[in-house]
C-alpha cells in the first residue's frame, strides 16, 4: 500500500495507536484502539476516532471534515497491518459508528482490495451471515484475518 499516510505512534499499551490529522480545521489527534473481545478468542474490535482530551476517550461520532479522509483511512489500514503483524493468528472486526462510516470502511477496503487480498481474508457481515468480501456489496461489518500460508499440500 503506497498511498500517503500519517506517521503513527504505537503506545506502550500495545493495543493503542495515535496520529495527528492535518488539514483545513487544524491539527486533530486521532486514536485507534484494538479492543480484545472477551467472549471471542483472539478477536479484537477496531475502535477509531478523535481523541477527546476532556473525557480521555475516543469520540467515534464527531465529524471532523479536515479534508484528509483518504490519508486517514490509509493510516488506519497501516495500523491494522502493524497490529496483526505483531499478534499472530488474530481476527479484527470493524464496524463504523454509523452506516455511513461503515460504508467508508467498505470503500477503503474496496480501494485497496488487490493489496489486501494478498495478505488477508476479509469477510463481510450481511443479512445475519458472514460471507467472503465482495467489493460491490453493502456490509454491516467486516472481519479481517491473516491468510494462512501453505507451502506444499
Amino acid at each position: 500500500m503506497q498511498e500517503d499516510s500519517y506517521t503513527f505512534k504505537r503506545h506502550s499499551k500495545a493495543h493503542e495507536y495515535e496520529f495527528f490529522s492535518e488539514g483545513a480545521k487544524g491539527t486533530i489527534r486521532k486514536m485507534i484502539q484494538f479492543q480484545s473481545l472477551p467472549d471471542h478468542n483472539n478477536m479484537y474490535n477496531l475502535a477509531f476516532g478523535d481523541w477527546d482530551e476532556e473525557n480521555g476517550t475516543i469520540n467515534d461520532h464527531v465529524k471532523t471534515n479536515n479534508g484528509d479522509r483518504q490519508k486517514i483511512l490509509t493510516t488506519v489500514a497501516k495500523t491494522v497491518y502493524d497490529f496483526m503483524q505483531g499478534n499472530g493468528n488474530i481476527k479484527i472486526i470493524a464496524r463504523g459508528s454509523t452506516p455511513s462510516r461503515t460504508r467508508l470502511y467498505q470503500m477503503g477496503i474496496a480501494a485497496f482490495w488487490l493489496d489486501i487480498r494478498e495478505h488477508f481474508n476479509v469477510d463481510g457481515y450481511i443479512s445475519n451471515e458472514w460471507e467472503s468480501f465482495r467489493p460491490n456489496r453493502n456490509y454491516e461489518a467486516f472481519l479481517l484475518m491473516h491468510k494462512e500460508l501453505t507451502i506444499f499440500e
